[in-house]
């Protein structure tokens, strides 16, 4: 059995390095160890770190008593247990600038006797963290690690270890698994894993099921801080922790306390969070201790309180917090709770982990009042102000067009994009709640209803809940166009119909149009132009010098004709005039236009327009036959395009197109039907045939490939007559053709690739009208090069063996050969790949004597992704007999 208290004549045991931002570039830099006291000739006064700017320091143990082992004012360190003490370094230093930083420190020697790292004693113990200080990142300290690195598990039973890390900045962190280091980039040697040890990316939980032999282990694991970059919205690393822990595993019959489980939540700040916490052990008589970590404990302004004493199964505690606005930020807050057991071997523990995510409360007292064709918006504060630390660095507004209720779920905060509302705007400043909605300046819809939702933003993108919804509309003092209804089709005399309503003059409406502040005469000027922007002309005009005149005509319509509706859209304004000043326009509406193109068997149509109403439902109609006059209903749509399918090419269809739609106030009349022009198309095959799927067999020993292919019109288009057969040598090549199949049913090719087999293939299938697949797939071979030389030739000229050729020669292209005698003499040389070399010597021109020859080549083979080479050497056998 292993001693939980037996001694080793080395050192480091665990340890971490943090950092925290002081001021400008300038950090306190804190190295944290525990080591081995039995040897006290290893024990540091200082240890020296390396601040990853070219800079290094001793930097001196701050912990302890002093005036002991260590001189000049410097800390002996604390024990915390009989062999084991905690090591305290902290050191400030100024960086030159932003930059990553990867602070290091190493000491010789680790304790004797880790069992997943061979000869421990003899390895150095190496931790290093990172620190990031960047143009958006700010200050940045690192996380603080509140459970110490060094812990007991039992033989056979589940060992779960938690650092307690919280970042102070509200970075998010993530856990990772990493080596044990012995130097920068250097693993311990002989470092493993063993069997079962898994980390929470998220919780940081390390668990271990379960320790088998039982020792001392040493593991290590990364926390990593991420940050949101508020310009683009992603997140960016800031720095990292490494920490290097020991686990002591030894034999006992305990069981483990479990805690049970702990829910995430979010509360809104000013209000008051309890939590209750228990947990129970199977272990009759134990008393377990509940211990808590995390974030909410290390704020200065009111932070968590944690309030529990050790007791038998079952154990309790309250986590209590009362928040404040100073609390709120994007990320939730992390508490770790600890339950550890009293047994007298080894005290096992159980860690529990939830996120208390801090709300912005929603801002209150929204109001929408209407003016002219803009919305006035005004609100408060949800009392996260100025006065409060933390407040709003600017308000969202979110609109809808129409009086949609909604209410936000539990912990959903900002305005979802599943809500159909949309971002409109912001203000600047938390004591900045008002805004006017004008449509970026083009004017609000009269006859639409607007509904408003505002949101609170604070600097690191945390948002709060969203307001109440406010709704409204703009009053009915200007006319509303209902109709812009194609009449007749033609390039010279066409006819569009366009209808308005008035303005409400009702004295029981609050929307009505105030007749003593605008006073008559009443004028309506009807406004237009062709396409769908344009200068607008004055068609048309009515005026009255009272309202109730006014309102007893009929006469809020009009025909436009000689228009060229068969070409063009039509727009259409009405300016209102009240004794000769303009009291406001409508907005503009266009003819709903109708596009028809042709294609294989089918035309596709699709229509635009512009109005201020909502178009929600279409109706395509067909004539019977083009000038027939008679229009036949073929089908319905809620989108604004359409495909007729099944149709003779080369035969002439002709479409119109009647939408329907409304006004989202209830109160206009509706619905709103309007014709579009009438246009005719002729399909037309235009689409090419599918690309045909094909396969591939290569023969290096023939240097053939076979191509084989499906026929499209079996499977996917019905029109192909041939086939274009493609090849390139290279992926990154451009594809040459190199033949054509007219036959069909004929779909096998044989290529010849004497030279080379090597490329990419792809077949295309082109149709009775010319169009021709476009190249989506390629299927690519490569080449199998043999390259071998024989070791002896006889140059006795029996014409037998008397020439230096390869004996395998395939797919090479060319050859870098150099031949030497015995004294390292250049006898022969060539780049040829067949040699024939009849043994004379280069520059004698003489046969070479009997004896051993050396050579060595580069073949460079012809392949896929180009010439690839590789290396012979060998020797030769000259022979004259």
């Amino acid at each position: 059995m292993i001693s939980f208290k037996s001694a080793f004549s080395s050192h480091n045991r665990a340890g971490e390095i943090t950092y925290k931002w002081l001021f400008g570039f300038t950090y306190e830099i804190q190295v944290t160890t525990y080591t081995n006291t039995q040897n006290t000739t290893a024990d540091r006064c200082y240890d020296t770190v390396y601040f990853g700017d070219g800079t290094y320091e001793a930097v001196p143990r701050v912990n302890g008593v002093t005036g002991g082992l260590c001189s000049g004012g410097v800390g002996d360190g604390v024990m915390i247990s009989t062999w084991i003490k905690l090591n305290i370094y902290k050191t400030t230093h100024t960086y030159p600038g932003a930059n990553c930083y990867t602070l290091t420190m190493a000491d010789p020697n680790r304790n004797q006797g880790v069992l997943n790292m061979t000869n421990s004693q003899d390895q150095p113990f190496f931790i290093m963290s990172q620190l990031c200080i960047g143009t958006f990142s700010g200050a940045n300290s690192s996380p603080v690690l509140t459970n110490p690195p060094i812990d007991d598990a039992c033989s056979g039973h589940c060992f779960i270890h938690n650092a307690g890390a919280f970042d102070i900045d509200g970075d998010s962190l993530s856990y990772e698994l990493s080596n044990c280091y012995a130097g920068s980039g250097t693993p311990a040697f002989g470092f493993f894993y063993p069997a079962g040890i898994t980390i929470d990316p998220v919780t940081g939980d390390f668990l271990w099921c379960s320790p088998v032999a039982q020792g001392m282990y040493n593991f290590a694991f990364i926390i990593r801080e991420w940050r949101k970059n508020p310009a683009d919205g992603t997140y960016s690393e800031v720095g990292y922790v490494l920490r290097d822990m020991q686990v002591t595993v030894g034999s006992c019959t305990n069981i483990a306390p479990s805690i049970q489980d702990i829910h995430d939540t979010c509360i809104v700040a000013g209000t008051t969070l309890n939590v209750n916490i228990t947990a129970t052990d199977p272990d009759i008589g134990q008393i377990i201790t509940l211990t808590s970590y995390g974030g909410p404990y290390a704020l200065t302004v009111s932070p968590a309180n944690f309030s529990s004493l050790p007791s038998a199964s079952p154990a309790t505690a309250t986590f209590s917090w009362v928040t404040d606005c100073k609390h709120i930020r994007l990320q939730p807050y992390m508490v770790t709770v600890k339950a550890e057991d009293n047994d007298p071997q080894i005290a096992l523990i159980d860690f529990e982990t939830f996120f208390i995510h801090v709300v912005a409360p929603a801002p209150v007292n929204l109001t929408v009042q209407p003016s002219g064709t803009s919305m006035l918006l005004a609100w408060n504060n949800s009392g996260c102000n100025s006065t409060t630390g933390n407040y709003v660095y600017r308000y969202l507004i979110y609109r809808i067009d129409s009086c949609l209720s909604w209410t936000h779920a539990p912990c959903e905060t900002g305005v979802p994009s599943y809500t159909g509302y949309t971002l409109i705007g912001y203000t600047n400043g938390v004591n900045d709640t008002t805004f006017i909605d004008n449509n970026n300046g083009l004017g609000l819809n009269h006859g639409t209803d607007y509904s408003y939702i505002v949101v609170g933003l604070f600097g690191d993108g945390a948002q709060s809940y969203a307001s109440a919804p406010a709704c409204n509309h703009l009053l009915k003092d200007v006319p509303l166009i209902t109709n812009v209804d194609v009449k007749v089709t033609s390039s010279a005399a066409g006819q569009i119909f366009v209808a308005w309503a008035k303005p409400v003059v009702d004295a029981s409406n609050p929307d009505k149009l105030d007749t003593i502040v605008n006073p008559g005469p009443y004028e309506f000027r009807l406004m237009e132009h062709s396409n769908f922007t344009g200068t607008f002309t004055q068609v048309y005009s009515v005026s009255e010098q009272f309202f109730s005149q006014l309102n007893s005509l009929s006469d809020t319509t009009y025909t436009s004709v000689n228009l060229n509706s068969a070409a063009n859209p039509y727009t259409y304004r009405v300016d209102f005039y009240c004794n000769g000043n303009l009291k406001g326009s409508t907005q503009t509406a266009s003819s709903v236009f109708l596009t028809a193109t042709g294609n294989d068997n089918r035309i596709k149509l699709d229509w635009t327009y512009v109005v201020s109403w909502t178009n929600y439902f279409f109706y395509v109609y067909k004539e019977t036959f083009p000038g027939s006059a008679v229009w036949n209903l073929i089908d319905s749509t809620t989108l604004k395009t359409y495909t007729d399918s099944n149709l003779v090419n080369g035969q002439t269809y002709c479409y119109k197109v009647l939408s329907k739609g409304e006004y989202s106030d209830p109160d206009i009349i509706h619905p709103l039907f309007n014709w579009s022009e009438e246009v005719c198309a002729q399909p037309i095959d235009k689409e090419a045939p599918c690309q045909p799927t094909m396969a591939l067999e290569g023969d290096c020993n023939t240097s053939l490939v076979k191509i084989t292919w499906l026929n499209p019109n079996n499977y996917c288009c019905d029109d192909a007559v041939s086939y274009n057969i493609y090849y390139k040598p290279g992926v990154d090549e451009p594809f040459v053709l190199i033949n054509s199949v007219n036959l069909i049913t004929d779909t096998v090719y044989v290529y010849d690739g004497s030279v080379s087999i090597a490329g990419c293939f792809a077949v295309t299938a082109v149709d009775s009208f010319g169009n021709e697949s476009t190249i989506v797939n390629e299927v690519c071979i490569d080449n199998c090069p043999e390259y071998e030389l024989p070791n002896i030739i006889t140059i006795n000229g029996d014409g037998m063996n008397d020439t230096f050729i390869p004996v395998k020669n395939k797919f090479v292209k060319d050859i870098d050969l150099k031949i030497y005698d015995r004294w390292g003499l250049l006898v022969f040389e060539t780049t040829d790949p067949k040699i024939n070399w009849d043994g004379k010597n280069k520059l004698s021109k003489q046969l070479c004597t009997n004896g051993t020859y050396y050579y060595v080549c580069t073949v460079n083979t012809i392949r896929l992704e180009g010439i690839v080479s590789f290396n012979l050497k060998g020797w030769l056998q000259i022979i004259d007999k």
